[in-house]
C-alpha cells in the first residue's frame, strides 16, 4: 500500500522489527504506531525537528501537525526554550526539591490563568486528571464522576473509558458519560446520577472525540446545571490552554469558570508537566495532613526543573505574541473551510472538524454536507480500517499526523498549508484506488 514510503525508511523498518520484540505492539504509548500497521508498514522513527518540520532517521522531511501531541505552539527546538533547558542542566538537571524556578512559574501561570487559586505540578496530563478527580471526590464526598463519550483525560482508572464507539466498555471504577453539546444526553445524566455525582470534566474543545467545539453557551449551561446541584466542574485544557488564547478557553472564549482545572505539555512548550487547581477551598484538601484529605500529589518528577524553566520561557514568549493568537487561529478556521470544500468536491467521504488552530480529519462510512456536532454522531460514522489507510497515505505524502491531522503553531507558514491541502488531495486520490 505504501510502496514508497516503505522504499525510502529502511532505518525505521529495522528499528520497527527490533521494538515489537521489545514492546507491546511495538510501542511504549497505544497511539504512537501512528495507524501504520493497519497499511502494513511501520511508523517513521523521528530523529530532529526544527520549527514546523520533522526528520525521520532515514532525513525524510515531514510537515508536522502533530506537533508533539499539540503542544509546541512555538515550534520545534524555539531557540529561548533550548537554552533556558541548557542553562538549567548546567546547574543540575534535577533535585527532588523545591526550586526558585518551581515558585516563578506558578506565579506566573496564575497570572496567565487566575482561576488556579491554588495549584500543583504533576509530571503528566493523566495524572493531573487523576488528582483532580481524587480531590473532587473528596470535597464533594460523593464517588461517581461524569465525562463526555469521546473524551480523552489520559490513562488513569478515573477516567479511560466510553473513548471509541460504541462506547460499550464499562468504566474501571464509578464512571457515567454523555453525549457532548447534546443538552438532552447531559440532562438525563444528572437526573439519574447527579445526586452522587462529585464532578463533571470535559474538555471545552473535544479533542481525540473530534476536535469538536462547544455549542453556543453550552459551557455556560453544564457551568449552570453543575452548580445548582453542588457538582463540581472540571475544564481538562490540557490541549486547549494557551492553544487557543493566551490562558485557557473555557472561562475566556466560551464564557465558564469551572471549579477546578487542569493543564499539560503545551504550558511547557512539550516538556513533562502536568497542572490541576483551582478553588482554593477544594486545593485545601491537598494539603499534607488536611482532615478529610487524600494523597493528591507528588511523584519523583513534579515540579522537574527543566520542566519549570521551560514553562518560564514558553510563557514569556507566548505573552508576547498574544496579540497574534488571532492570526493563528483565522488560519486553522481558513485551512479547515478549504479542506472541506476540496473534500466536498471530490466527493470524499472525509470530513474536517476542528476550532481555530485544532484540525482534525475523519474518514466517514458515508460523504457528510457538514461537520458533526457531538463525539456520538462522529462515533457512529468514523471508520477505522480508512483512517488508517489514510493517514498512511499522508505519511507517504511528507505530512505528519494523527486523528487525521492535528494542529497549527506559529511557526507554520502558508506554503505548509498549501502542502498539506495538495498532499491531502494526493492521499483522498490513492485511496480510491485501494
Amino acid at each position: 500500500m505504501l510502496e514508497k514510503y516503505n522504499a525510502r525508511t529502511p532505518k525505521s523498518e529495522t528499528l520497527w522489527k527490533k521494538a515489537v520484540t521489545l514492546f507491546p505492539g511495538g510501542v511504549s504509548h497505544n497511539i504512537r504506531d501512528f495507524g501504520m500497521p493497519g497499511c502494513n508498514s511501520y511508523p517513521p522513527y523521528i530523529s530532529h525537528g526544527q520549527g514546523a518540520h520533522i526528520w525521520d532517521v532515514d532525513g525524510n522531511e515531514y510537515i508536522d501537525w502533530w506537533m508533539t501531541h499539540y503542544s509546541l505552539l512555538l515550534g520545534h527546538n524555539d531557540p529561548r526554550v533550548k537554552e533556558a533547558i541548557i542553562d538549567q542542566i548546567e546547574a543540575g538537571h534535577h533535585f527532588g526539591t523545591p526550586t526558585e524556578s518551581e515558585v516563578k512559574y506558578g506565579e506566573k501561570l496564575k497570572e496567565a490563568v487566575p482561576v488556579l487559586e491554588k495549584m500543583r505540578f504533576t509530571s503528566t496530563g493523566g495524572e493531573s486528571t487523576m488528582y483532580a478527580v481524587r480531590l473532587a471526590r473528596s470535597f464533594a464526598k460523593r464517588k461517581l464522576v461524569g465525562k463526555s463519550l469521546g473524551g480523552w483525560h489520559g490513562g488513569n482508572d478515573a477516567l479511560t473509558y466510553h473513548m471509541s464507539h460504541p462506547y460499550s466498555d464499562d468504566p474501571f471504577y464509578n464512571g457515567v458519560s454523555f453525549d457532548y453539546n447534546n443538552r438532552e444526553s447531559f440532562d438525563q445524566m444528572l437526573k439519574k446520577h447527579g445526586k452522587n455525582l462529585a464532578a463533571v470534566i470535559i474538555e471545552p474543545v473535544i479533542g481525540a472525540g473530534g476536535g469538536i467545539p462547544p455549542e453556543k453557551d453550552m459551557l455556560v449551561y453544564m457551568r449552570e446545571e453543575t452548580e445548582s446541584r453542588d457538582i463540581l466542574l472540571i475544564f481538562d485544557e490540557i490541549i486547549t490552554g494557551f492553544r487557543l488564547r493566551y490562558g485557557t478557553a473555557g472561562d475566556g472564549l466560551f464564557g465558564a469558570k469551572p471549579d477546578l482545572l487542569t493543564l499539560g505539555k503545551a504550558a511547557a512548550g512539550g516538556m513533562p508537566l502536568g497542572v490541576y487547581g483551582g478553588r482554593e477551598d477544594v486545593m485545601a484538601l491537598a494539603i499534607p495532613g488536611a482532615q478529610g484529605g487524600r494523597w493528591v500529589g507528588g511523584g519523583t518528577f513534579s515540579s522537574h526543573p527543566l520542566s519549570m524553566v521551560a514553562g518560564l520561557a514558553v510563557l514569556k514568549r507566548l505573552r508576547e505574541l498574544k496579540d497574534k493568537y488571532q492570526w493563528l487561529n483565522r488560519m486553522g478556521d481558513s485551512f479547515r473551510q478549504r479542506l472541506n470544500e476540496m473534500l466536498q468536491e471530490m466527493r470524499a467521504p472525509l470530513i474536517g472538524t476542528g476550532y481555530g488552530s485544532i484540525n482534525f480529519i475523519s474518514h466517514l462510512t458515508s460523504v457528510l454536507s457538514e461537520p458533526p456536532k457531538t463525539p456520538g454522531q462522529l462515533g457512529a460514522l468514523f471508520d477505522h480500517k480508512k483512517q488508517d489507510l489514510f493517514q498512511g497515505q499522508l505519511m507517504q505524502e511528507g505530512i505528519f499526523g494523527y486523528h487525521g491531522l492535528g494542529a497549527l503553531s506559529f511557526v507554520h507558514t502558508e506554503e505548509d498549508i498549501e502542502k498539506t491541502l495538495e498532499g491531502i488531495s494526493n492521499a483522498v486520490k490513492n485511496m480510491s484506488q485501494i
